[in-house]
């Protein structure tokens, strides 16, 4: 929880009882700086950051039919939960880089409350006028000998999802992808497929880890 320091400034007055002077003492000295940790000020509680409701649209999506459209359509509905939670809120805004710092990598000078409202705010480089949208346009193609999961760029709406990786992916893994690669969609990329505390890297797996525990709660399989 955040702590404030507070000035206690008090006078000796004569009703001022010693007992009394003592607990404000003990109180002052119990939130004093040098006794709230580095890891403590910095902590951000999420009831503190405003947010407003984040919607999962499917605008286009090709490729996709049967069992592998309901799986689709299941990680739509869990992603949409997923990212109006406390619980992601707080992990977007406390997320800590691999040196430690409360920060992602990659950040483009933004700080995690930054990232975390503009990704809530839903605006896709492309797609500006869509606020409080995460709008997907999909292909589901196939190369089983490529370890890629999933590509987009920056020039098209378009994200694109290898078949060899979808197939056996639960809804939780193909919400997480489907976050990772939005994320791109509103201006954020990683240097390399190891920069794992980038935005798409770490929000992904943000996604996909509370997404996992959401579907086992509702038993959503």
């Amino acid at each position: 929880m955040k702590r404030w320091i507070f000035s206690l400034a008090f006078g000796m007055t004569s009703t001022l009882t010693h007992a009394v002077t003592q607990k404000m003492i003990d109180h002052a000295q119990l939130i004093s700086p040098e006794k709230v940790s580095v890891t403590e000020r910095e902590y951000l509680p999420p009831e503190s950051v405003y947010s407003e409701h984040l919607s999962v649209k499917a605008m286009k999506i090709d490729g996709f039919s049967g069992a592998g459209l309901e799986k689709l359509h299941l990680a739509f509905k869990v992603l949409e939960m997923v990212v109006n939670t406390d619980e992601f809120k707080e992990r977007v805004l406390n997320f800590k880089n691999l040196k430690g710092e409360r920060r992602f990598s990659s950040n483009r000078g933004l700080s995690n409350e930054d990232i975390f409202h503009q990704f809530m705010e839903g605006r896709e480089t492309l797609q500006p006028n869509t606020p409080g949208e995460m709008n997907f346009f999909l292909r589901l193609y196939n190369r089983p000998w490529s370890k890629v999961i999933g590509y987009t760029s920056g020039e098209t709406n378009l994200i694109n999802i290898n078949l060899k990786f979808f197939k056996n992916y639960r809804p939780s893994d193909v919400a997480a992808n489907l976050a990772h690669e939005w994320t791109h969609k509103i201006g954020f990329d990683h240097k390399s497929a190891q920069e794992h505390d980038s935005a798409p890297y770490a929000i992904g797996h943000i996604v996909g880890d509370i997404a996992k525990k959401i579907l086992k709660t509702n038993q959503l399989h």
